[in-house]
């Protein structure tokens, strides 16, 4: 979708958070996923998501701040959905991270 990035905005770096357990995933990081999203809210399914077991949607508001979706585990059918309706604000971009 045109508002879902995988970090190319931030210059394709993985952000690592947490001692290396979960990291945000740059645009070139191998991942079979289908994304959706409308104007407040970005949700991601994964069968295959460059090794981890887990994944998340991540929304930057419109507002600038930003919200995580509930892990969703991978090659499961899950889908893990970030709303920025619950900030009052819409959906500027989104951007997903996997962890185990």
């Amino acid at each position: 979708m045109r508002k879902f990035r995988a970090l190319a905005a931030a210059g394709a770096v993985a952000a690592t958070l947490m001692a290396g357990v979960v990291a945000a995933t740059p645009a070139s990081a191998a991942t079979t996923c289908t994304t959706w999203n409308d104007d407040a809210t970005a949700g991601i399914t994964c069968s295959y998501y460059n090794g981890y077991n887990y994944v998340r949607a991540v929304a930057h508001c419109t507002n600038g701040q930003e919200i995580a979706g509930a892990w969703a585990r991978v090659n499961t059918g899950a889908w893990s959905y970030a709303y920025c309706s619950t900030l009052g604000s819409g959906l500027s971009y989104a951007y997903s991270q996997g962890g185990n």
